[in-house]
């Protein structure tokens, strides 16, 4: 059984996550998305479409019958800045009934959001601001949709944590405890600072002060530490910020489609954020 975040957490985390996140029915429709969803997918992420074929996967019927997760298929989306990326996609039950859980990553030409000097602009800046705009024109999942989220939570095949304002690990699903090689023992991992999975520190130690300032983390690629060796991941990251103090981060963490391009560096964020 895994350790839930809270519902208010998990609800904040499916709401309002960087990532698309999607569940769909056995046949493919959509039964829910999320803010970043709706924003890739546009009209296709309304309840009852059939997903899969509108991201161009014509081979749903297969990987369902397979039932084994499915890590960064190529994926298109109706987004015009954002028409290409790839989708993680796991099978789980509800009730007794089959779902499917969807973590959509688009692609972007620079991390974080703003580029290095002279690179032009970044659309990582878009995408988040895309995320962030006209909120009111979402309507967020409540507490109804708690179950679909810890669902989504123990089989979706991507990287999901949690980290408190003192860069804690307080939750992590079954993904993120698997990727840096604690799947046998989750407590050498949870419940410890984040900063020691990361291989690079200054990458880590930037992101620290990001997160208490709520600012995004996206599309950065950065490696992981599994038992002393560097696992290449994607990471998408935004925090939940009330009062000036961060309450909980909501990070994404996609193996890399692209493992041997070049790591980014923490010198092309822009720290004035």
């Amino acid at each position: 059984m895994s350790n839930y975040p809270p519902s208010e957490q998990l609800l904040d985390l499916f709401n309002w996550a960087s990532p698309g996140m999607l569940v769909t029915d056995a046949d493919g429709a959509v039964v829910l998305a999320n803010k970043a969803a709706t924003e890739l997918l546009r009209g296709n992420a309304t309840a009852g479409t059939r997903a899969a074929a509108a991201m161009g996967i014509d081979d749903y019927d297969v990987l369902l019958a397979a039932w084994k997760p499915v890590e960064n298929r190529e994926a298109v989306f109706a987004n015009a800045d954002f028409a290409s990326g790839y989708a993680n996609l796991g099978f789980g039950e509800v009730d007794g009934r089959t779902y499917g859980f969807w973590a959509l990553r688009p692609v972007t030409t620079h991390p974080t959001p703003a580029p290095a000097p002279g690179e032009g602009a970044s659309t990582a800046q878009v995408w988040i601001n895309q995320v962030n705009r006209s909120r009111e024109s979402y309507v967020p999942v409540g507490a109804e949709a708690v179950r679909f989220i810890q669902a989504y939570y123990d089989n979706c095949p991507v990287a999901i944590h949690l980290i408190e304002e003192d860069g804690t690990v307080a939750y992590a699903n079954w993904k993120d405890i698997a990727i840096v090689g604690a799947s046998a023992q989750p407590d050498a991992y949870v419940g410890h600072h984040i900063r020691r999975i990361y291989a690079d520190q200054d990458v880590v130690e930037d992101f620290l002060g990001r997160w208490g300032e709520d600012a995004p983390i996206i599309d950065f690629r950065a490696d992981f530490l599994n038992d002393g060796k560097r696992v290449p991941v994607v990471i998408f990251s935004t925090a939940k910020v009330e009062d000036n103090r961060l309450k909980n981060t909501r990070c994404f963490v996609f193996p890399d489609s692209h493992p041997h391009l070049e790591r980014d560096k923490v010198s092309a964020l822009d720290l004035s954020f």
